[in-house]
């Protein structure tokens, strides 16, 4: 049986950490959470559903075998355990997490891995909160500190820093999947209410509402070079290349893989990201990132 991670990743921290998790699975499976990926889900269940005797869940990943570790099984067989690992935004998952966990097919272990760029927030507790509604349980969860790529903030980690962080990332990712292969249940600590319910209710509950159209805020400058990068990197199809700019088409994500990625720094969210040092994940590069937009093999 597979360990299927289920991963989303902008910048590539969280790509990290699914690609070292899967490392220490046997017959690991890493599959990209994309805006399709819960219908294609539902559709392979049906299909399943309707051929009797047969245990596959009708899955084409023959596009994601780069991704995969040390496997030559797919996702035809049933997870022995599912993996969600994905970066905090506004101490939430990311809205196109939530929306794939409102629609995800049940299983026995399920376990969440957040990554983050300072406090947590209440991620894992959102995440337990909506599967209950889904008549599911989350079996374990885990908080991984790193580094922010929300450029808006102060940098606040050194490169040495950076690299500590992500050589301790690497520690804890081996013992959860440890933690994993023995079905383990167990929940790391989150931010404490007393400092967690005042900054979401004040500011970042009703800015996270908001997150579709913010991209309204974006501007491109005259560097752009129309090379279509942003377009490519972004996880919700939110931008599209015109004769003269980029255009944001109100259905952001907010995971700034736009600005970051951007080999022109030609992209910037209000005035506070000018000048601002982008940021990428070593190890992960542009390609990664946009491999990571599709699941199923185009036909």
């Amino acid at each position: 049986m597979t360990h299927r991670i289920y991963y989303f990743s902008a910048t590539g921290n969280s790509l990290q950490i699914a690609r070292k998790l899967a490392e220490s699975l046997p017959n690991s499976e890493l599959i990209p959470i994309t805006p399709d990926l819960a219908a294609e889900l539902q559709a392979a269940a049906e299909a399943s559903d309707s051929s009797k005797g047969d245990s596959s869940d009708g899955f084409d990943n023959s596009n994601n075998s780069n991704q995969s570790a040390g496997s030559n099984e797919t996702s035809n067989a049933v997870p022995e355990s599912v993996g969600i690992v994905f970066p905090v935004y506004m101490f939430k998952p990311p809205r196109i997490v939530l929306e794939f966990l409102r629609k995800m097919p049940k299983a026995d272990y399920i376990y969440a891995v957040a990554t983050c760029g300072m406090m947590p927030g209440k991620p894992l507790t959102v995440i337990k909160n909506i599967m209950l509604k889904q008549g599911m349980a989350l079996s374990a969860g885990y908080v991984i500190p790193l580094v922010s790529n929300f450029i808006v903030l102060p940098k606040t980690k050194s490169k040495a820093s950076v690299e500590k962080a992500f050589k301790k990332a690497e520690a804890k990712t081996q013992q959860i999947g440890q933690n994993v292969q023995k079905k383990t249940a167990h929940f790391d600590k989150e931010t404490p209410d007393i400092i967690a319910k005042p900054v979401a209710w004040l500011g970042f509950n009703p800015m996270y509402r908001k997150i579709p159209e913010l991209d309204k805020k974006f501007s491109v400058n005259s560097r752009c070079n129309k090379c279509g990068t942003c377009r490519d990197v972004c996880p919700v199809q939110n931008v599209k290349i015109t004769a003269e700019l980029p255009v944001f088409l109100h259905h952001c994500e907010m995971c700034f893989a736009c600005i970051n990625w951007c080999p022109q720094k030609a992209i910037n969210w209000t005035p506070l990201t000018k000048g601002k040092q982008r940021y990428q994940c070593t190890g992960v590069s542009k390609e990664d990132v946009i491999t990571g937009r599709f699941y199923r093999k185009q036909k």
